[in-house]
């Protein structure tokens, strides 16, 4: 039994379509990895550029978020403080005040009994 002639003419037709087939895929392989790879390295570089801006924001933020952390407990260390000196000055005026208010009555009541 021999094989048919037009098998092996369209055997070797279809090797050469596979061949020059995987030689186009091959070179549209080469030419896509030469164009994107250029776009891929400048992508990672600015990836890089902006991450590094964003440490340098995100440290500024930290410094300016303990510099108003400070500051704030220093007005509430002051504002504390100024409380706790009204608070004692109305806790002293309160008391001179019933003094004396405890003194009228006292004397008015002396005024009344004499």
């Amino acid at each position: 039994m021999q094989v048919p002639m037009y098998w092996v003419v369209a055997s070797f037709i279809y090797f050469c379509v596979s061949i020059l087939w995987s030689v186009g895929l091959i070179a549209g392989m080469i030419v896509l990895y030469k164009k994107t790879m250029p776009v891929l390295e400048e992508a990672k570089i600015q990836v890089r550029r902006v991450s590094n801006q964003a440490k340098v924001v995100a440290a500024k933020a930290s410094n300016t978020a303990d510099i108003v952390h400070a500051q704030t407990q220093h007005f509430l260390g002051n504002a504390n403080s100024a409380g706790s000196l009204v608070t004692k000055q109305a806790r002293t005026v309160g008391a001179t005040l019933t003094a004396l208010l405890v003194a009228a009555r006292v004397v008015s009541f002396v005024r009344k009994v004499l």
